[in-house]
């Protein structure tokens, strides 16, 4: 008799209980993944107009510039920023094709691991490469052991913790990106 009773119970609080979607739950989640995306977006815009500033500067760096680099250092050191500039725009691009709304979770997931390890290589990569060239630069007969030298370092090290802080800063903003729906 008192399973019996607990079955009609059940049965009548049932309805109540059934799983219901909460839409304005699934809007927020959507929206705040949307505001998410948004604001990669225009990070990644913000730097790649400050680095094609950069490789303008850096081009014509023997004009204005007092240190007079050589122009082999000027020349890979403008090629290298180019290259980075080209593959932050295919990650852009690939990021601005992705549709929160209307792709599947594995898609976009797919999406964000494959610009993820992109903007990873590229940093890797680009950083190696510019990192080799400072020290090069510090270490050649014109440079050593004077002010240059130094100024060379002290920009090497600065420039290295800001691309750090902005990176940790970018792969934060992909991970909220993935994880919207469960903040």
């Amino acid at each position: 008799m008192e399973l019996e009773d607990l079955k009609s119970k059940w049965q009548s609080v049932r309805p109540q209980i059934e799983p219901q979607i909460n839409e304005e739950l699934v809007i927020r989640n959507i929206s705040k993944g949307k505001d998410v995306k948004t604001r990669i977006l225009r990070r990644s815009l913000w730097s790649q107009v400050l680095v094609s500033i950069t490789l303008i500067l850096m081009a014509t760096s023997r004009i204005w510039a007092p240190l007079k680099l050589p122009y082999w250092w000027i020349a890979v050191f403008c090629i290298t920023i180019l290259i980075m500039i080209l593959y932050s725009i295919k990650g852009y691009i690939a990021l601005k094709k992705m549709d929160i709304y209307k792709d599947s979770n594995t898609k976009i997931l797919k999406t964000i691991i494959t610009i993820k390890r992109q903007y990873r290589n590229l940093e890797l990569i680009g950083s190696g490469v510019i990192l080799t060239l400072m020290l090069w630069i510090s270490f050649i007969p014109s440079f050593i052991y004077t002010w240059r030298m130094y100024y060379v370092w002290g920009l090497t090290v600065l420039g290295f913790i800001l691309e750090c802080l902005w990176y940790k800063s970018n792969v934060r903003q992909f991970n909220k990106l993935l994880n919207f729906d469960k903040e």
